[in-house]
């Protein structure tokens, strides 16, 4: 039987992670924290990134499905990205082979839908914290679950379990002809574009394939960064298994002057 999310051994401590469009500054992280602490002081808390575009649930499962796989089972990930606290959007976790995911059912979670074992509608008022704000549910609310369920607690002594989870409309990319449409999903730190075309997408472009982003005509598919001249764009397969635009020791968000949404083209290699 698969050991339930939270429980430990005598010398293993239950891992929280924590991934929101907080930022840095300022005292929301501090204080989510401070809450975390309080309920389960054994806790391991971990940073997955607080530098989500702000009111972007798209960006953050995006981050979250790159990720969080790569935790051990029993992690508990708490994930606020909630552009729509205290109104109409409801508080949920799932469980998804023996770890909890732990947010707001905006569809922030929607990579794991699929693969989740149960999904539960947060009691809220029996879950929240005293005196609870209904602008900060990742401190009063978010928070004083995740915990508990690090702390080993049974699931439906803290939600009820449904059917219902909001799903995104997460972007495919499609194809017209021999030409494969795609888009930017994501910018990292250093500029990479990365796409929603993943390379199984690309095995039609079996004798060489070359890339179009806005006017930028870019090619062939390299295996590394390195592969290209300083300061020259290029196109490879990232870690995330996605096709990535990128600039060798540069950003190619900055140098072609795109982002999230650009419209990427994916043609077969031109005759010399």
């Amino acid at each position: 039987m698969m050991q339930p999310a939270g429980v430990r051994g005598s010398t293993n401590r239950p891992i929280i992670t924590l991934t929101s469009d907080f930022g840095e500054d300022g005292f929301y992280l501090g204080a989510m924290r401070g809450v975390l602490l309080s309920h389960c002081p054994e806790a391991v808390l971990v940073d997955i990134t607080h530098s989500v575009t702000p009111f972007s649930p798209l960006e953050g499962s995006f981050i979250l499905s790159q990720a969080t796989r790569t935790f051990p089972p029993g992690t508990v990930h708490l994930a606020v990205i909630d552009p729509g606290v205290g109104g109409v959007r409801k508080p949920i976790f799932l469980s998804v082979g023996g770890s909890y995911y732990v947010g707001p059912d905006n569809g922030l979670f929607t990579p794991f839908l699929d693969e989740a074992d149960a999904a539960y509608r947060i009691r809220e008022e029996a879950a929240a914290l005293p005196h609870r704000s209904f602008t900060f549910d990742g401190r009063d609310l978010f928070a004083p679950v995740a915990a508990r369920l690090a702390r080993g607690e049974d699931p439906e002594s803290i939600g009820e379990p449904t059917h219902q989870a909001a799903r995104l409309h997460i972007p495919r990319p499609r194809r017209d002809g021999a030409v494969l449409l795609g888009q930017v999903l994501y910018s990292d730190r250093f500029g990479n574009l990365i796409t929603n075309i993943r390379e199984q997408d690309l095995s039609f472009y079996e004798d060489g394939l070359e890339v179009w982003v806005g006017t930028y005509r870019l090619g062939p598919l390299r295996r590394t960064y390195e592969e290209a001249a300083l300061g020259e764009a290029l196109v490879l397969v990232g870690s995330s298994g996605h096709l990535e635009v990128a600039v060798f020791r540069g950003s190619a968000s900055a140098q072609l002057g795109v982002g999230r949404g650009e419209r990427i083209r994916v043609c077969s290699l031109a005759p010399a």
